[in-house]
Protein backbone atom coordinates (compact mmCIF):
# COMPACT_ATOMS: atom_id res chain seq x y z
CA UNK A 1 0.00 0.00 0.00
CA UNK A 2 2.41 2.63 0.72
CA UNK A 3 4.65 1.56 -2.32
CA UNK A 4 0.62 2.72 -4.46
CA UNK A 5 1.44 5.99 -1.99
CA UNK A 6 5.04 6.60 -2.91
CA UNK A 7 3.21 6.57 -6.77
CA UNK A 8 0.79 8.87 -6.15
CA UNK A 9 3.47 11.54 -4.42
CA UNK A 10 5.24 11.18 -7.68
CA UNK A 11 2.72 12.32 -9.43
CA UNK A 12 1.87 15.05 -7.06
CA UNK A 13 5.74 16.28 -7.58
CA UNK A 14 5.55 15.89 -11.48
CA UNK A 15 2.56 17.27 -11.70
CA UNK A 16 2.79 20.36 -9.62
CA UNK A 17 6.82 20.35 -9.03
CA UNK A 18 6.52 20.68 -5.44
CA UNK A 19 8.58 19.25 -2.30
CA UNK A 20 6.11 17.07 -0.76
CA UNK A 21 7.26 14.55 1.15
CA UNK A 22 6.93 10.99 0.44
CA UNK A 23 7.37 8.24 3.50
CA UNK A 24 9.98 5.50 3.20
CA UNK A 25 8.05 1.98 2.15
CA UNK A 26 8.59 0.96 6.05
CA UNK A 27 6.89 4.01 7.82
CA UNK A 28 3.45 3.01 9.73
CA UNK A 29 2.35 5.67 10.98
CA UNK A 30 -0.53 8.17 10.31
CA UNK A 31 1.59 10.81 8.68
CA UNK A 32 3.16 7.78 6.63
CA UNK A 33 -0.44 6.30 5.66
CA UNK A 34 -1.94 9.78 4.62
CA UNK A 35 1.08 11.96 3.50
CA UNK A 36 -1.02 14.54 1.73
CA UNK A 37 -3.16 15.47 4.79
CA UNK A 38 -2.16 19.04 5.67
CA UNK A 39 0.51 19.56 2.52
CA UNK A 40 -1.12 22.16 0.52
CA UNK A 41 -2.67 21.90 -2.79
CA UNK A 42 0.15 19.00 -3.42
CA UNK A 43 -1.74 16.82 -0.56
CA UNK A 44 -5.39 17.39 -2.22
CA UNK A 45 -3.81 16.67 -5.57
CA UNK A 46 -2.12 13.29 -4.20
CA UNK A 47 -6.13 12.61 -2.70
CA UNK A 48 -7.78 12.87 -5.45
CA UNK A 49 -5.57 9.99 -7.28
CA UNK A 50 -6.08 7.96 -4.10
CA UNK A 51 -10.01 8.03 -4.65
CA UNK A 52 -9.83 6.74 -7.84
CA UNK A 53 -8.31 3.58 -6.75
CA UNK A 54 -5.84 2.87 -9.14
CA UNK A 55 -4.71 -0.16 -9.71
CA UNK A 56 -0.57 -1.35 -9.46
CA UNK A 57 -0.38 -1.39 -13.46
CA UNK A 58 -2.10 1.91 -13.84
CA UNK A 59 -0.08 3.67 -10.84
CA UNK A 60 3.32 2.05 -12.86
CA UNK A 61 2.08 3.79 -15.80
CA UNK A 62 1.62 7.10 -14.30
CA UNK A 63 5.16 7.15 -12.26
CA UNK A 64 6.57 6.46 -15.57
CA UNK A 65 5.10 9.16 -17.34
CA UNK A 66 6.37 11.61 -14.33
CA UNK A 67 9.30 10.11 -13.81
CA UNK A 68 9.90 10.73 -18.02
CA UNK A 69 8.60 14.64 -17.69
CA UNK A 70 10.10 15.22 -14.10
CA UNK A 71 13.26 17.33 -14.64
CA UNK A 72 11.44 19.66 -18.03
CA UNK A 73 8.51 20.12 -15.44
CA UNK A 74 10.52 21.39 -12.64
CA UNK A 75 12.76 23.81 -15.40
CA UNK A 76 9.67 24.90 -16.81
CA UNK A 77 7.66 25.45 -13.39
CA UNK A 78 11.36 27.21 -11.86
CA UNK A 79 11.43 29.40 -15.07
CA UNK A 80 7.93 30.23 -14.93
CA UNK A 81 8.24 31.36 -11.03
CA UNK A 82 11.74 33.55 -12.23
CA UNK A 83 9.89 35.72 -14.86
CA UNK A 84 7.20 36.11 -12.90
CA UNK A 85 9.35 37.29 -9.91
CA UNK A 86 11.22 39.44 -12.79
CA UNK A 87 8.01 40.69 -14.03
CA UNK A 88 6.81 41.73 -10.34
CA UNK A 89 10.16 43.47 -9.71
CA UNK A 90 9.93 45.06 -12.91
CA UNK A 91 6.81 46.72 -12.71
CA UNK A 92 8.04 48.26 -8.51
CA UNK A 93 11.15 49.58 -9.78
CA UNK A 94 11.43 53.21 -10.39
CA UNK A 95 11.64 55.16 -12.61
CA UNK A 96 8.88 53.71 -15.31
CA UNK A 97 10.31 51.85 -18.04
CA UNK A 98 7.60 50.86 -20.21
CA UNK A 99 10.18 48.66 -22.59
CA UNK A 100 11.21 46.66 -19.82
CA UNK A 101 7.97 46.04 -17.97
CA UNK A 102 6.89 45.02 -21.94
CA UNK A 103 9.79 42.66 -22.02
CA UNK A 104 9.74 41.01 -18.94
CA UNK A 105 5.71 40.27 -19.23
CA UNK A 106 6.55 38.96 -22.76
CA UNK A 107 8.77 36.63 -20.97
CA UNK A 108 6.72 35.80 -18.14
CA UNK A 109 3.66 34.74 -20.72
CA UNK A 110 6.40 32.97 -22.74
CA UNK A 111 7.51 30.69 -19.60
CA UNK A 112 4.06 30.40 -18.55
CA UNK A 113 3.09 29.04 -21.66
CA UNK A 114 5.59 26.59 -21.98
CA UNK A 115 4.75 25.38 -18.11
CA UNK A 116 0.77 25.10 -19.45
CA UNK A 117 1.33 23.22 -22.31
CA UNK A 118 3.68 20.61 -20.68
CA UNK A 119 1.34 20.62 -18.01
CA UNK A 120 -1.53 19.66 -20.53
CA UNK A 121 0.63 17.67 -22.13
CA UNK A 122 1.33 15.19 -18.73
CA UNK A 123 -2.18 15.33 -17.72
CA UNK A 124 -3.61 13.93 -20.78
CA UNK A 125 -0.83 11.14 -20.57
CA UNK A 126 -2.27 10.81 -17.08
CA UNK A 127 -5.90 10.77 -18.36
CA UNK A 128 -5.07 7.98 -21.06
CA UNK A 129 -4.29 5.46 -18.30
CA UNK A 130 -7.10 5.93 -16.36
CA UNK A 131 -10.62 4.59 -17.16
CA UNK A 132 -13.72 6.05 -18.11
CA UNK A 133 -14.72 5.98 -15.33
CA UNK A 134 -12.06 6.79 -13.25
CA UNK A 135 -11.91 10.18 -15.84
CA UNK A 136 -15.08 11.04 -15.01
CA UNK A 137 -14.52 10.13 -11.02
CA UNK A 138 -11.46 12.70 -11.31
CA UNK A 139 -13.50 15.43 -13.37
CA UNK A 140 -16.19 14.85 -10.30
CA UNK A 141 -13.77 15.91 -7.89
CA UNK A 142 -12.13 18.69 -9.54
CA UNK A 143 -15.49 19.95 -10.08
CA UNK A 144 -16.17 19.58 -6.75
CA UNK A 145 -13.01 21.46 -5.66
CA UNK A 146 -13.76 24.18 -7.82
CA UNK A 147 -17.11 24.67 -6.23
CA UNK A 148 -15.80 24.80 -2.43
CA UNK A 149 -13.19 27.13 -3.94
CA UNK A 150 -15.40 29.63 -5.46
CA UNK A 151 -17.82 29.98 -2.43
CA UNK A 152 -15.02 30.51 -0.16
CA UNK A 153 -13.64 33.26 -2.09
CA UNK A 154 -16.89 34.44 -2.39
CA UNK A 155 -17.69 34.60 1.73
CA UNK A 156 -14.55 35.92 1.59
CA UNK A 157 -14.99 38.49 -0.93
CA UNK A 158 -18.15 39.32 1.06
CA UNK A 159 -16.65 40.10 4.32
CA UNK A 160 -13.81 42.71 2.71
CA UNK A 161 -17.28 44.92 1.15
CA UNK A 162 -18.42 45.04 4.62
CA UNK A 163 -15.02 46.20 6.17
CA UNK A 164 -14.68 49.70 7.51
CA UNK A 165 -11.43 50.43 8.33
CA UNK A 166 -9.97 49.80 4.78
CA UNK A 167 -9.27 53.10 3.34
CA UNK A 168 -10.71 52.53 -0.26
CA UNK A 169 -14.22 51.39 1.16
CA UNK A 170 -16.85 54.05 0.62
Amino acid sequence: MSTNRGLICAVAIGMLAAGVACPASGETNVAAQRPHESKGFGGRFMAEFEQLHLTADQNQQIASIVKLNQESMQAAMTKAKETREALNRQTQAGPFDEQSVRAACKQAAAAGEEAAVLRAKVAGQIRAVLTSDQQAALDKIRSDARSTMHKSFAKGQGKMDKKTDCPSAP
